[in-house]
């Protein structure tokens, strides 16, 4: 983004530049002499060092980027999503969680992930052996018509929630796969039962002992109250930290905040300075086609 900012600035620098001084000296644009007298050796060595010094800053600006290298995005290890689908959940909820599944669809078909439902028990509902980009499919599970029977687990299911269960079952999950750098999402309105909070706890502790990593994604209407959600994820946040909460659902199918899909292989090496060159840049083409050109005063 940074890359993107610096390039838009050094062309609308440069632009403004070439249309303020075709409006100053009202003749031609380059530096040759027209039917007017031609111009002193000063202001032509002027010119040719302020185009010298264009041509070093853009070189510059090309090596703080790093002609662009391309990789593949860094996605996030093997990955087990659960998801709350006890009583409490919302039609809100359930449509975070669609949005939430939809966000695989563009994952490449190397990637895997395995689904938990959960509610005061939990299961197992897609291996660990499912492409990631499966995940989007399951989506229509939580539409309007769907939700409201809780689809085809109404039967398995009682309206309580344990969210400790729905832990072990994803640690278990990633043990049995041997992930590597794997993840556990938690999709939840976080309304636990209280007595659950030391069986959460053993299990937060245990999953982070086997390095995986942990996200948040919480449902209406806990997302959209902040102290409801600062108490309810205190448990979690006391394990892995504050940043394990997301709230764009999209992007828990991301790298570096962005979803797959328009996630850029154009990575700059050094972004700040890039940025900074890109308006020295600016200024050194108006240094070119601006000033030289009113000490030129053609004909």
């Amino acid at each position: 983004m940074i890359f993107v900012l610096a390039l838009v600035l050094s062309l609308t620098v440069s632009a403004a530049a070439f249309v303020l001084a075709q409006r100053k000296t009202r003749s031609q644009l380059l530096p040759v002499a027209a039917g007017g007298r031609p111009g002193t050796q000063r202001s032509r060595l002027v010119y040719l060092g302020a185009l010298g010094v264009v041509a070093a800053v853009a070189g510059l600006l090309a090596w703080a980027v790093d002609g662009g290298n391309s990789h593949p995005p860094a996605l996030p290890g093997e990955t087990v999503i659960a998801i709350d689908v006890s009583g409490s959940i919302t039609a809100a909820g359930d449509r975070t969680i669609a949005h939430t599944l939809l966000g695989f669809v563009n994952y490449p078909p190397d990637r895997r992930a395995a689904v938990v439902y959960f509610s005061s028990s939990a299961a197992l509902g897609s291996p660990p052996s499912s492409p990631a980009s499966d995940l989007a499919g399951l989506a229509r599970m939580f539409s309007p018509l769907v939700a409201r029977t809780h689809g085809p687990w109404a039967s398995q299911f009682d309206g309580g929630t344990i969210i400790s269960n729905a832990i072990a079952l994803s640690r278990q999950i990633l043990e049995f796969s041997h992930a590597q750098n794997g993840r556990v999402v938690l999709i939840s309105d976080l309304q636990n039962t209280p007595k659950d909070q030391p069986a959460l706890h053993r299990e937060l502790a245990l999953l982070a002992q086997d390095h995986a990593t942990f996200e948040l994604d919480p449902l209406p209407p806990t997302r959209n109250v902040p102290v409801s959600l600062a108490q309810l994820s205190a448990p979690y946040r006391a394990v892995f930290g504050d940043h394990i909460i997301g709230l764009k659902p999209f992007l828990v199918a991301s790298t570096d905040g962005k979803p797959v899909a328009n996630t850029a292989t154009l990575q700059s090496q050094y972004p700040l300075f890039g940025l900074l060159l890109a308006l020295a840049l600016g200024a050194s083409a108006l240094a070119a086609s601006f000033f030289p050109r009113l000490a030129w005063r053609f004909g």
